[in-house]
C-alpha cells in the first residue's frame, strides 16, 4: 500500500480537475490543508461535465448531478488554489521540511477570469469561432479560448477579441510561467480516455450518421435533454445498444492496442440512457446486444429486471454494421443458439464505449516513478482492490487507477482524503 510518512501533512498537490480531483481538493481544503489543484485544460470538470441527467420518473442514480455539485463546491472551497492550463513537470525531494518539491508549468490563459464580466462580446466577434462558454454551471458566462483554432496561434494577425473587450480582460502578452511548490503529499487523479470507436471500422462510427457512442448520447442529454438521430434530428423509435465496444476484446484478430478487461461502467450507463429514452417516448423499442451484463450496485437486480420487461436483450456480438434505407442502420449478428447470422434494422445505434488509460499516463508514471498495471492504469492493486503506490505520500484516486463510475470515483477520493487527514 502507499507508504506513509511520520511527518504531518499540511500541503497537498492534487493532479487532475475531474471528479476525483475536485472531491479531494474540496475535502482537504475545508479540513484546513493547503491545496494546489492542477488541471491541464482551461476548465475543470473532466468527462463528467459532458454527461446528462438520466432521471426518468425516478432518479436512476447516474450521479451526474452529484458530480456537478462536487465541482462547484471545490471552486468555493477555502485554501484551494486552482492552476488551470498547468502540468507537473518534475517532482523532486522536498525542502523546508516538505516531502516533495513540485515544479509546475502553466501555459498562458490570455483571458483573466477575475476581470471578465461574461458579456460574450468576444464570442460574437471571433472570426474563427474559437471562443466559447464552457461549463456555464461552473463558471457562469466566462468564455474559454480554444487556442489551436486561434489565428494568433496559427501565426496570423488578429486582435479583434482584445479590442472588443470592454474591460480589457484579454491579454495576448501573457507568458508561460513556471513555479516550484513545497508539498507533503500528492494525489494523482488525472482520469482516463474514452475509447475511440472509430478504430473499429466494422461498427461504422464516424461513417454511418446514426451510429453514435454512449458519450455522444450523454452529450445530447446534457445539451438538449433528449437523444435524436444525427441524420434528421428526429427521435428514434428503434434503438440498439452494443455493449463492450473497446472492452473485453478476446477475438482472434485482436490488435495489441485492444483492451481485454471490463470497463465496469458501460452497462449501467447504457441501461440508464435506454430507460430515459423509453420514459421520454414510451413506444421506443430498445435492443441490447451484450456479452454479459455487469452488476453495478445494490439495486442492480431490481433495475435489470425492470429493463428486461421493456427491452430485448440479445446475447451476441455484432459482426457488421451497415447503412440501410432511409438513414436506417443494419446490424448483422450471429444467433448463438441457431449458429446463423441474422440482420436487424434500427433508427439509431449507440456504441457503449469503454474506459482506457489516458495517453499521458505512461509519461506521468515515469515522471513520478509509479508502477503501471497490465492494463496501463496507474498503481498496483492494494487493499480491497484499490490502486496503491510504493512512494511515500503519493496516492491515486479515480479512473487513472482503474475503470469506475462517478460514485466509486468519489468514494475512492474520499478514502484517500481520510488517509491524508489521518496524518495531518
Amino acid at each position: 500500500m502507499t507508504t506513509k510518512s511520520n511527518k504531518p501533512i499540511r500541503r497537498v498537490l492534487v493532479l487532475g480537475g475531474g471528479i476525483a480531483g475536485a472531491t479531494a481538493a474540496e475535502r482537504l481544503g475545508r479540513a484546513g490543508l493547503d491545496v494546489q489543484w492542477v488541471e491541464k485544460e482551461p476548465v475543470i470538470g473532466g468527462h463528467a461535465v459532458t454527461m446528462g441527467c438520466k432521471a426518468a420518473d425516478v432518479c436512476l442514480r447516474c450521479h451526474v448531478c452529484v458530480a456537478t455539485d462536487r465541482l462547484k463546491a471545490a471552486l468555493r472551497a477555502p485554501r484551494v488554489c486552482l492552476n488551470t492550463r498547468s502540468e507537473l513537470v518534475a517532482l523532486a525531494p522536498g525542502n523546508n521540511g516538505s516531502a516533495y518539491r513540485a515544479t509546475l508549468r502553466t501555459a498562458p490563459n490570455f483571458l483573466c477570469r477575475e476581470r471578465c464580466i461574461g458579456c460574450g462580446i468576444c464570442v460574437a466577434v471571433c472570426p474563427e469561432h474559437c471562443i466559447s462558454i464552457k461549463n456555464p454551471a461552473l463558471y457562469g458566462g466566462v468564455p474559454v479560448l480554444d487556442l489551436p483554432l486561434c489565428r494568433r496561434t496559427l501565426g496570423k494577425s488578429c486582435n479583434l477579441c482584445a479590442k472588443a473587450c470592454p474591460v480589457k480582460a484579454i491579454d495576448w502578452k501573457e507568458q508561460e510561467q513556471t513555479q516550484e511548490l513545497d508539498v507533503d503529499a500528492v494525489i494523482v487523479a488525472t482520469g482516463h480516455e474514452p475509447f475511440n470507436p472509430g478504430q473499429m471500422g466494422t461498427f461504422g462510427y464516424g461513417v454511418i450518421p446514426n451510429v453514435i457512442s454512449g458519450l455522444d448520447a450523454e452529450r445530447q442529454l446534457a445539451d438538449q435533454h433528449r437523444i435524436t438521430r444525427l441524420s434528421d434530428g428526429s427521435a428514434p423509435r428503434r434503438v440498439a445498444f452494443i455493449q463492450c465496444v473497446g472492452s473485453r476484446s478476446e477475438h482472434a484478430h485482436r490488435r495489441p492496442e485492444d483492451t481485454n478487461y471490463c470497463s465496469t461502467v458501460c452497462c449501467s450507463y447504457a441501461l440508464r440512457i435506454a430507460r430515459r429514452m423509453q420514459h421520454d417516448i414510451p413506444e421506443t423499442a430498445v435492443t441490447v446486444f451484450y456479452m454479459d451484463i455487469q452488476n453495478f450496485g445494490k439495486d442492480f437486480q431490481s433495475f435489470y429486471a425492470a429493463c428486461q420487461k421493456t427491452m430485448t436483450f440479445v446475447r451476441a456480438r455484432p459482426v457488421d454494421i451497415t447503412a440501410g434505407n432511409e438513414s436506417a442502420v443494419v446490424i448483422a449478428y450471429e444467433e448463438q443458439e441457431k449458429g446463423a447470422v441474422t440482420t436487424a434494422e434500427f433508427d439509431l445505434v449507440v456504441l457503449s464505449i469503454g474506459i482506457r488509460p489516458a495517453p499521458a499516463a505512461r509519461a506521468l508514471a515515469d515522471n513520478l516513478r509509479l508502477a503501471v498495471n497490465e492494463q496501463g492504469f496507474l498503481g498496483i492493486k492494494g487493499v480491497a482492490g484499490l490502486p496503491q503506490t510504493h512512494r511515500e505520500n503519493v496516492f491515486i484516486a479515480g479512473t487513472c487507477g482503474n475503470p469506475q463510475d462517478i460514485a466509486a470515483t468519489i468514494g475512492q477520493a474520499e478514502a484517500v482524503c481520510a488517509e491524508i487527514l489521518g496524518q495531518a
